[in-house]
């Protein structure tokens, strides 16, 4: 490592003082959406700055309830009552001296599900609408259990996965993907590799921030996908094991056992899931080649590849709370994903009329090796009981992975005899190191202010070594023209400001980000070399105004930016078949974009989202056209702009006592301008997606979901995605005094949910299917143990924002 980042480690000791008798009060009327009071709801205070439980109340028969001597602080509010949903309030500022804060009536809406639905699969609802992001609580769901990580992902609302794995949201590219607020350091397809090996039987929830604060990295066009692991925090022992079996073309199981133990000053957890999970992808390629609008020459390709994942997933963690003001939390991940991929590929080459003129055959046995593991250091300090809070996070992280290739190519005349077979032997050995400091400040201010800054610093160095050798007579030979041996460094560091103010009826955010990157790449067996050196500044603007209690609207701006992966930027060609590569880009750029969203709400139920954003420098995926050789080479390349405008209507509510929808509707517009190798783009199509979450509560201890989705053709870079659509049902039954369920679905049902498209480029033409394994039959067993009791806690840990960016695609 070229720069060591030093530790900061802060020693601060406090203990929460008694409250004054002489303090204020805080009171309040819980009612229904009919008006009517709601008796005997538990109501909790809790500290703003570490979620310590402060006092707890019972509402009265009216309703009604009153904390008495609470002192100067800032508070936040939760109010839990079975038939409705968990309800918070923030914001509660108790000024010096004050002697009474009366909050009025406070609407508590209906429960998403019944007391036995609740007893399984937790409070909230399946789909939340928060102010700044979209929550799916995977864990409530019946129908996303015992799926893939990147199949869970195929299913959130506006989200759509390529055939190469690669993640659009709203129908724009360019999201981070995340796991526990933490940027992935993979990208393409090793990103989409580690996504399918991974279960979603440990997924607490999924967050989608469309446009996210400056607390944020900036990097992101469209915005963050983070997934948030399940954490258990109650006290004592508590634990829970769980295994499933789903049946497709291929099978597929997965198992996961949790373990927490909670005792006064710390909170000792551990998770382990294993996947072993088969699955294909069946890519059935047109592609057409013309000379002016003559088709001169017609590849038909069936590209069938089987994917046997073996993924194990451990975490290991500790929450040591070293005062009632500061905690210690220790956090280790890890991911060891091994599978075999086969791939076996068909091509006939036809002339223009038809005619077959020779043909060959692709097969490529390789055997991967992916590993990584993680480390996070987290120390959280509050200052004073006003919910003044320091918190400084250190990182570490390794990603190394070993791929052995075997590819035989054997080609064929028009009378399909053998006219040669070749061998190319592929040996991968790459290395990513990741380290990352960061520090975040946050001071409450007068009149229902509060004031943030943080830094952070973060680099990374890649070592990525592709050796190919051609096998003659069974003897290898270093092929210079297709090796690669790719070094690669980045810096980024970063400071920022963020202001929150609390009016009567509007809520103010205004924020700013400032990020230096300095990056280094070199393609060592030619000397190929890039730098890039620049600073960026990116502003953001919140502001909330409720109308009255009924309605709300939220304005957001920000500027964001997009770095190029750094395989994007390596010169190298990678073999996909006989006769298409992947090359990276060494020139590209960092796209720039400016983001705005307009939201009206109605009762915390309905929700208008009007959006319009700009980027320039597109970073766009295209095909790139051999003519002398009739090779196709898939490049990244900048187009000038992309401007992009969708209005998105959503409606969650739960209609009857038994039934609870979740359902939206976005329509949206893109236009991609811009010059690529001498050929003018200027594309744009109308498109909308249209998703709908029901769950039912048939009788006790007995629930059911069904989903649909329906996504119109979109189009992606320079690509016509088509029409897929996806039809899911499952049931759930609780068993064994309701610590155990048994869940049924079936995903896809109408296998229609797998991507087709139509990419137009110069002179090729490409029409494309790539056919999945969605349609599976899952059975799962989930079991809980354990005394554990609820007691006070602090958040999962100091970030729920990210602690360090590397780019991804």
């Amino acid at each position: 490592m070229k720069k060591l980042i030093l530790f900061v480690l802060i020693l601060l000791s406090a203990h929460i003082g008694a409250a004054r008798a002489n303090g204020s009060s805080i009171k309040g009327v819980l009612r229904d959406e009919q008006n009517a009071p709601i008796p005997f709801a538990t109501v909790i205070l809790k500290n703003s700055s570490d979620s310590v439980l402060y006092k707890g109340e019972i509402s009265n028969e009216k309703g009604e309830f009153n904390f008495e001597n609470v002192k100067q602080g800032n508070y936040f509010l939760q109010v839990q009552m079975t038939g409705y949903q968990k309800f918070t309030k923030l914001n509660i500022n108790i000024p010096e001296n004050s002697e009474a804060i009366d909050l009025g009536t406070i609407i508590v809406p209906p429960s998403s599900k019944d007391l036995q639905a609740v007893t399984i699969q937790g409070e909230k609802p399946f789909i939340e609408h928060q102010v700044d992001r979209t929550v799916v609580n995977i864990e409530n769901s019946i129908v996303q259990t015992n799926s893939s990580i990147l199949e869970v992902m195929e299913k959130l609302p506006g989200v759509l996965v390529d055939q190469d794995g690669n993640v659009s949201l709203k129908g724009k590219q360019g999201v981070i993907i995340m796991i526990d607020g933490k940027p992935s350091a993979l990208s393409g397809q090793d990103l989409a590799n580690m996504l399918r090996g991974m279960s979603s039987s440990n997924i607490q929830k999924i967050e989608i921030i469309t446009n996210p604060s400056a607390k944020y990295d900036a990097a992101g066009n469209a915005g963050i996908i983070n997934i948030v692991m399940k954490k258990n925090k109650l006290e004592g022992f508590t634990g829970n094991v769980s295994t499933g079996f789903g049946q497709g073309r291929y099978s597929k199981y997965n198992a996961a056992l949790s373990l927490n133990y909670k005792k006064n000053w710390f909170n000792l957890f551990f998770n382990y899931s294993y996947s072993n999970r088969k699955g294909f992808n069946n890519l059935v390629l047109n592609r057409k080649f013309y000379e002016g609008d003559t088709l001169n020459t017609v590849f038909q390709t069936n590209d069938y590849i089987i994917f046997p994942f073996n993924t194990h997933t451990p975490r290991l963690g500790a929450d040591i709370y070293l005062s009632k003001k500061t905690t210690l939390s220790l956090l280790g991940t890890s991911v060891i994903n091994s599978f075999n991929p086969s791939a076996n590929n068909h091509t006939d080459i036809t002339d223009g009329h038809n005619n077959r003129v020779s043909s060959y055959d692709f097969i490529n046995d390789s055997k991967d090796n992916f590993y990584n593991y993680a480390f996070n250091a987290e120390l959280t300090h509050q200052i004073d009981t006003a919910g003044q809070e320091i918190s400084v996070d250190l990182d570490y992280a390794k990603y190394w992975n070993t791929t052995n290739q075997l590819f035989t190519t054997t080609s064929r005349n028009a009378a399909d005899s053998i006219m040669d077979r070749t061998y190319l032997v592929g040996k991968q050995d790459g290395a990513l190191y990741l380290y990352s400091i960061k520090a975040d400040y946050s001071k409450p201010l007068k009149k229902n202010a509060r004031f943030e800054a943080g830094v952070k610093s973060s680099y990374v160095n890649s070592d990525n070594n592709m050796q190919f050798l051609n096998r003659i007579n069974n003897v290898d030979y270093f092929d210079t023209a297709r090796s690669s041996h790719f070094l690669y460094s980045e810096n980024i560091n970063a400071a920022y400001l963020n202001y929150k103010k609390e009016f009567k009826k509007i809520s103010l955010q205004l924020g700013v980000r400032a990020e230096h990157t300095a990056a280094h790449g070199k393609q060592v067996l030619d000397g190929q070399t890039f730098n890039r050196n620049y600073v960026q500044v990116f502003p953001t603007a919140f502001v909330d105004y409720k109308l009255n209690a009924n309605n709300d609207i939220n304005l957001s701006l920000g500027r964001r930016i997009d770095r190029p992966g750094y395989e994007q930027m390596n010169p190298f060609r990678r073999l996909i078949d006989a006769t298409t590569y992947s090359e990276g880009n060494p020139y590209l750029l960092p796209q720039l974009t400016y983001n705005s969203e307009l939201t009206y709400s109605y009762k915390n139920v309905f929700f208008i989202t009007a959006a319009y954003s700009l980027t320039t420098n597109n970073i766009t995926e295209v095909l790139i056209q051999d003519s002398q050789t009739r090779t196709t080479i898939q490049s990244t390349v900048n187009l000038n702009r992309f401007n992009y405008g969708s209005l998105n209507i959503s409606y969650s509510k739960r209609l009857t006592p038994w039934w609870t929808t979740n359902t939206s509707i976005l329509s949206y517009y893109g236009i991609y301008t811009g010059t690529i190798n001498n050929y003018q783009i200027n594309k744009g199509t109308p498109s909308f997606y249209v998703n709908t979450s029901n769950s039912f509560s048939i009788k006790d201890g007995l629930s059911a979901e069904c989903s649909f989705e329906y996504n119109y053709k979109n189009l992606y870079g320079v690509t016509l995605v088509k029409t897929s659509y996806n039809l899911t049902i499952g049931v759930q039954k609780s068993v064994l005094k309701k610590r155990g369920s048994i869940t049924l679905n079936v995903t896809d049902i109408l296998w229609k949910a797998y991507p087709s498209g139509d990419t137009q480029f110069g002179n090729v033409n490409e029409e494309w299917t790539a056919i999945r394994d969605t349609r599976v039959v899952n059975l799962n067993f989930s079991y809980k143990f354990g005394k554990g009791q609820g007691a006070r806690m602090r958040r999962n840990t100091g970030a729920d924002d990210e602690k360090n960016r590397i780019q991804t695609n």
